[in-house]
């Protein structure tokens, strides 16, 4: 006689059948979701700290990670590590993920003589992280990392008279390559990233450390001689495929996504079943490349309650932060007025998404 199937075991289905775990308790209720709501920052100063904790957030995202190398060496100690991280405990907060300083990327990008030197650094640096116990590891591959006009970004004003980050490429279009850089294929930068990929990827893996790539923003697929490699979703899903190490993973930037013109709840889904979201940047833009404006979290083309839903349907669990706010008149360094309103909304929507079962 076929027995009937308990709740928890209702749910458990129901979650496979979705491609992701259910999360349950004994009881068979499900369990709160929670992913680790975070901020990148870029110092330790107390009114930096002090800000996190009084929004009540419980992560750190260490952006700014140039400063953990206290003795200017080349890479990370446990030790320096554990000195950022009890800076951090101060506050009642954890470094949730950090962010490699791009400057130890630039020979191995730019395929540069001394790469090789710097790739052992790195990986020793994921070996201290794993030891320090900090889960996720960020980085970039753009070695034309510019945010001002040499790379079509402008001002314009948006609501109430805030200024909003705008990215035209007609500003940009017929501008030479960088001298120090010039031009870069796009076969060249993913050889170049495959190099990179396989000493870090291991060393990773062995430290129990998830590893994000952010993709390079804007995705625009040549800009001044430099290609990018990820454009489209397809291109995440090939970058992906490079390795099949649980930890290879990738940094959803939500308004980067959008602005390759692709659908970011398909995205959540498609690359969150297979558990290579290992970051989120939670921010919205309006319009997509060659032309668009980076927006408050709650004004762009990206219905964000789906997009939080995503999250929690596929059981994302890692960093979560706001990235991207507009400057507000009389903001505080750090754009701490418009984060600060960003996390307000990012925390209704997870109660929302609680809230709905």
């Amino acid at each position: 006689m076929k027995q009937s199937l308990s709740r928890r075991e209702v749910l458990q289905a129901a979650g496979a059948a979705l491609g992701v775990s259910a999360s349950v308790n004994a009881a068979g209720r499900r369990l709160r979701w929670e992913p680790k709501v975070a901020e990148n920052i870029h110092d330790l100063e107390e009114s930096t700290l002090r800000w996190l904790a009084q929004l009540g957030l419980k992560w750190v995202d260490l952006h700014g990670a140039e400063m953990v190398d206290r003795d200017k060496k080349g890479w990370w100690s446990p030790e320096d590590l554990r000195a950022v991280q009890q800076r951090c405990r101060d506050f009642g907060l954890e470094i949730a993920i950090i962010t490699i300083p791009l400057a130890w990327q630039m020979r191995p990008m730019l395929g540069a003589a001394g790469r090789d030197e710097d790739i052992e650094r790195i990986a020793r640096s994921v070996r201290a992280v794993g030891e320090a116990g900090i889960p996720v590891l960020q980085y970039r591959w753009s070695p034309d990392f510019f945010w001002g006009p040499e790379m079509g970004y402008k001002r314009v004003e948006g609501r109430g008279g805030a200024s909003y980050t705008a990215f035209d490429f007609e500003l940009v279009k017929d501008k030479p390559p960088f001298e120090k850089i010039g031009p870069i294929s796009r076969q060249e930068l993913l050889a170049r990233l495959t190099y990179f990929l396989q000493p870090v990827i291991e060393a990773a893996e062995q430290a129990g450390v998830k590893l994000a790539l952010h993709p390079k923003d804007p995705p625009q697929p040549v800009v001044r001689g430099v290609a990018r490699l990820l454009t489209n979703l397809e291109d995440i899903e090939r970058f992906l495929a490079l390795s099949p190490s649980p930890a290879h993973g990738f940094t959803l930037c939500l308004g980067t996504v959008a602005e390759m013109g692709v659908n970011v709840v398909e995205a959540i889904r498609r690359i969150g079943r297979r558990g290579r979201i290992h970051h989120v940047h939670f921010r919205n833009v309006r319009g997509r490349v060659p032309q668009y404006v980076e927006t408050f979290v709650d004004e762009g083309d990206t219905d964000m309650l789906a997009a939080m839903r995503a999250l929690k349907e596929v059981d994302y669990r890692h960093g979560l932060v706001s990235d991207h706010t507009p400057q507000m008149s009389g903001d505080l360094p750090g754009g701490k007025m418009g984060r600060s309103f960003s996390h307000g909304y990012i925390r209704a929507l997870i109660q929302a998404v609680n809230a709905e079962g």
